[in-house]
């Protein structure tokens, strides 16, 4: 039996529900603070963007931006488990694009799904030292290298490109910088947050239906948190370019001009086509292993003989962009090289959480698809883009735990032990 006063544990409780009252309010009021986190693409199972970053990809839980990768089936979901299965690999091995320190974010503060307005120029990534250049893998051939040159930066406070998409002559251009749960709804006429996309065929269930080997769906959500975001690409002409063996021993070189605001992520099934200059044509050349800066020993063309001209053709591209969101992504590509089966999928998964702390990670994941025409290389890939926004610390609750703490040691030294000379009610353990 231990006495206790009962005046003095109702002042307790009403001090702990205020203070609880508080913290609450903290939590629901609107809140600034310091953005951070990190950006990239991957394109394929060796080209990403960008190719080397200025901040690592590894991390934590969300912050750990992987992506699965495998080969998978013509269907999604597969009829039955591939025999090779999906293993995850970092999203891009030579790090991701950086925030830029200082800018702010105000969201609604209500821990996961908390709106907000994404400000401009959030990430950077400068131009590199050098032009970093990677070896394909032998199933790309006749592809042998890739080498760019990217500034990366983004978003602009308005496009940098017109809104596009298939269904952009039905339904409004997507709703930009907006992220929000159930964003899917001013996302360029979608009709909901779940969707398969086929090349040339919206409205599909298989690859096949489409009229290219490439397909997006975005599953396991109901009414997921996402949004629109664009990055951009810059790059110098005549720089960036993939090696493509021409036959005979020859070698050309197409160059990748991508510039400007990318379709990833801004909006549902953005599309932008461009097109690239021919490119030098020699009749010979040479590779070497070598060891560069932050990729380390590739295998790469080491010397070129008996120039033709620029006569490598000209490479057109189109790529298609879908929006940003928590839930499952995936992209797939199938169709055959040299008369072999090559499907390539990848697949990756965002979330919104809460730490116990209080603070909030939100990991966001955009799909889409790339078709290119370079010389004799006709190629389609999918993409997965991923974006880690955290927010530093906190505060909310640590504040409410503070004012509890005052509250309970201001009760304590006004409550005082017991007097004897009054009654006391006592209560058993």
């Amino acid at each position: 039996m231990r006495p206790i006063r009962v005046l003095g544990v109702v002042r307790l409780m009403f001090a702990l529900l205020v203070a609880s009252a508080i913290a609450g309010a903290a939590r629901a009021a609107p809140k600034s603070y310091v953005l951070t986190g990190k950006l990239t693409s991957n394109r394929g199972p060796w080209f990403n963007i960008p190719l080397v970053g200025n901040v690592p990809c590894g991390g934590v839980g969300l912050s750990n931006l992987t992506v699965m990768s495998g080969p998978g089936g013509s269907k999604v979901p597969a009829e039955m488990t591939p025999p090779i299965h999906s293993k995850a690999n970092l999203a891009a091995p030579f790090g991701c694009v950086a925030h830029l320190p200082g800018k702010r974010i105000t969201t609604t503060g209500a821990g996961v799904g908390g709106a907000f307005v994404i400000p401009t120029m959030v990430f950077s990534k400068p131009f590199g030292s050098y032009v970093a250049a990677v070896h394909a893998p032998a199933s790309t051939a006749p592809v042998i290298q890739i080498a760019t040159s990217f500034r990366v930066t983004g978003p602009r406070a308005t496009p940098t490109a017109p809104l596009g998409g298939s269904m952009v002559m039905n339904f409004p251009a997507a709703s930009f910088h907006a992220f929000k749960p159930g964003a899917w709804m001013t996302q360029t006429g979608r009709q909901g947050s779940m969707f398969t996309w086929c090349f040339g065929n919206p409205d599909c269930n298989v690859i096949s239906a489409g009229t290219k080997p490439l397909i997006v769906k975005y599953a396991g959500g109901g009414n997921a948190f996402g949004g629109t975001m664009a990055y951009l690409i810059g790059s110098v002409p005549g720089v960036s370019s993939t090696a493509i063996g021409a036959g005979g021993g020859a070698l050309g070189f197409a160059w990748l001009s991508y510039r400007g605001s990318q379709p990833t992520g801004r909006g549902y099934a953005d599309v932008r086509q461009r097109t690239a200059p021919k490119g030098p044509l020699w009749t010979h050349y040479k590779t070497m292993t070598v060891t560069r800066p932050n990729v380390g020993k590739q295998k790469l063309v080491t010397m070129v003989t008996g120039f033709l001209g620029n006569n490598f053709p000209a490479g057109y591209y189109t790529n298609f962009g879908f929006p940003w969101t928590t839930m499952t992504v995936l992209a797939r590509k199938t169709g055959t090289v040299a008369g072999n089966p090559r499907i390539t999928t990848l697949t990756a998964r965002g979330g919104d959480t809460v730490t116990a702390l209080g603070k909030r990670n939100i990991g966001l994941v955009a799909g889409g698809v790339v078709r290119s025409i370079l010389g004799p290389v006709n190629r389609h890939g999918p993409e997965i883009a991923q974006m880690y926004l955290p927010e530093p610390g906190g505060a909310a609750s640590l504040a409410a735990g503070a004012l509890s703490l005052l509250a309970v040691a201001g009760l304590a030294r006004r409550v005082g032990p017991p007097r004897s000379s009054l009654p006391e009610t006592t209560q058993t353990e």
